[in-house]
C-alpha cells in the first residue's frame, strides 16, 4: 500500500501547475495565450484613453490557458497508465480516432484514443472472475490495487493553473466593465453584471465542491462487511445473472454495441436557420437532441473481498466520462431528405449519434443505498447465505443528505478532476465581495 501511494502522489501539495498533453491541448493552450497576450497589448498601446483597450480579451485567454491543461493527478495518472499498462494504452490509441466509412455521405465513426476514466493499476482478467460463484472473494482475497482503503484518497493542489486563470480572468473582467463605463453613469450597473458572474460562478462551485467533499469524505466500504444504509463501493463491473443484452442505438443494427451493464445514447442533428439581425440576416447553427434513451442491466461489482448485486436503473445521477462511440453524417439529399428540411423548423445539414457507457471488466464507483434482497431472488439465484454481502442489492435510493450516483472509474479517477477548497469556494466568494465593494463605491 505504501509503495502504490508513494507512486502516485495523492497529495498534490500547495501548487500545482501544469502543461498541455497531446497537439490538441497545446494548440488550444497556444490560441489562449495569443488571447491573453494580444489583450494586454491593446492595454499598453492605448495608454491615455483606455476606452479602445481590451483586458476582455486577455480573460477570455486566460480562461483557456486555465481550463485546457490536466490537473497535476490525471497528469500523474496518464503517465501510471503507460508505466502499469502500456498494451492495453497502447491498443486503445491505436482503436480510437475518426474514421471515414463513407465519403459520399461524409460518414464517419469516432472512437476516443484515451480513456482517462480506465484502470490506472491493472484489474483482474476476466479468467479470474469465477463467474459461478460471483459473490465470494477473489482467489486472493485480497482489496484490487486501485481500491481507495489500500492507496488513500487523492487531494487536489491548494492552487492550479484553474485558480490562478480564473483569479486573472475576473480581474480583468472587472478591468473591463470599468472601461466600458468611463466618463458615464454606468458604473452600477457593469457592477450588478459582475455580481451576477461571481454569484453564478459561486453557486456552480459550491456544487462542484459538494461533489467532492461527499466522495472524499466518504469512507469506502469493503463489499464483504458491507451493511445495509448508505455507503460508497469502489469495484469492478462484471456480470450478473445473465449478460447484457446487445445495446442497438436508436433501432439501427448498424449501431449495436456488446458487454454494455448501463448505457445513455443520444440522436442529435445539426440544424440551421436563418435569422434577422440589425446588420441583415446571418444563418445560426446548432445541435439540437431528437430523442435519447437510458438502459442497463443488473450486474455485479466486485472490490477482491466479494461482489455485490447492482441495479444501474434505479440511479438517476450517472457519469460514464467520455463517449464509448460517435457515429456522423451528412443530412441525406434524397427527396425525402428534402421534404424534411421543408417541414422542419430549419435546414438538417448533419446527423449525429452519441454513447456512453459502463462496459464489463470496467471500473466502477457507486454512492448508494444497500437494501437486503429479495427471498425471491436469493432462492432463483442459489445464494450462499452465509455471505453477508450476498444478500444485499445496491440501488440509486436517496437519503437526507445522501445523492446517490454511479459512476465508471474508481474514486482515484473520478476525483482526478476536483479543485481545492480556496479555488471552489474562497476565490469566487472573495470575486464577489469585490463586485459588492464596486457597487457602493
Amino acid at each position: 500500500m505504501s509503495n502504490q501511494n508513494t507512486i502516485i502522489g495523492l497529495d498534490s501539495g500547495g501548487l500545482g501547475l501544469t502543461l498541455p498533453i497531446g497537439w490538441k491541448q497545446w494548440i488550444f493552450f497556444v490560441f489562449g495565450l495569443i488571447l491573453f497576450v494580444g489583450g494586454l497589448v491593446t492595454i499598453f498601446i492605448d495608454t491615455s484613453n483606455q476606452t479602445n483597450a481590451f483586458p476582455i480579451i486577455s480573460a477570455l485567454g486566460a480562461l483557456i490557458m486555465g481550463f485546457v491543461p490536466p490537473t497535476k493527478l490525471q497528469q500523474k495518472l496518464q503517465d501510471l497508465r503507460l508505466l502499469l499498462r502500456p498494451t492495453e494504452v497502447q491498443w486503445k490509441k491505436e482503436e480510437g480516432g475518426t474514421e471515414l466509412h463513407s465519403f459520399w455521405n461524409s460518414e464517419t465513426i469516432n472512437k476516443p484514443t484515451t480513456d482517462p476514466r480506465s484502470w490506472v493499476f491493472p484489474a483482474p482478467p476476466p479468467n479470474e472472475w469465477h463467474l459461478e460463484t460471483k459473490y465470494h472473494p477473489d482467489e486472493s482475497g485480497e482489496l484490487l490495487a486501485e481500491h481507495p482503503n489500500k492507496i488513500g484518497t487523492p487531494r487536489p493542489p491548494a492552487i492550479s493553473n484553474y485558480g490562478l486563470a480564473t483569479s486573472v480572468a475576473f480581474a480583468l473582467f472587472a478591468w473591463q466593465m470599468l472601461i466600458f463605463s468611463q466618463g458615464s453613469e454606468e458604473l452600477s450597473w457593469m457592477s450588478y453584471v459582475l455580481i451576477g458572474v461571481s454569484m453564478v460562478w459561486l453557486l456552480v462551485s459550491f456544487f462542484m465542491w459538494k461533489r467532492a467533499q461527499a466522495m472524499q469524505d466518504t469512507p469506502t466500504s469493503n463489499i464483504r462487511s458491507v451493511a445495509v444504509g448508505t455507503a460508497e463501493i469502489v469495484g469492478q463491473a462484471r456480470p450478473g445473472i445473465q449478460l447484457p443484452a446487445l445495446t442497438v442505438v436508436d433501432a439501427d443494427p448498424s449501431k449495436s454495441v456488446a458487454d454494455l451493464l448501463s448505457w445513455h445514447w443520444k440522436y442529435e442533428v445539426y440544424k440551421c436557420r436563418t435569422v434577422k439581425t440589425d446588420k441583415g440576416t446571418r444563418e445560426q447553427c446548432s445541435w439540437e437532441t431528437v430523442r435519447q434513451d437510458t438502459g442497463g442491466t443488473t450486474f455485479t461489482i466486485h472490490d477482491g473481498t466479494g461482489g455485490l448485486a447492482i441495479h444501474p436503473n434505479t440511479f438517476e445521477t450517472k457519469e460514464y466520462g467520455d463517449h464509448l462511440i460517435q457515429w456522423e453524417c451528412r443530412h441525406n439529399v434524397t427527396i425525402q431528405g428534402l421534404l424534411r428540411n421543408i417541414f422542419s423548423n430549419g435546414r438538417i445539414k448533419r446527423h449525429r449519434w452519441t454513447l456512453w457507457g459502463l462496459k464489463i471488466g470496467d471500473p466502477c464507483y457507486l454512492l448508494a443505498t444497500m437494501q437486503t434482497r429479495s427471498s425471491e431472488d436469493l432462492e432463483s439465484e442459489g445464494i450462499d447465505r452465509t455471505l453477508q454481502n450476498a444478500l444485499l442489492e445496491a440501488v440509486g435510493e436517496k437519503a437526507p443528505g445522501f445523492k446517490p450516483r454511479l459512476e465508471k472509474g474508481t474514486e482515484l479517477t473520478a476525483l482526478a478532476g476536483i479543485r481545492s477548497q480556496l479555488e471552489y469556494l474562497i476565490i469566487p466568494t472573495l470575486a464577489l465581495l469585490a463586485s459588492i465593494i464596486m457597487l457602493g463605491v
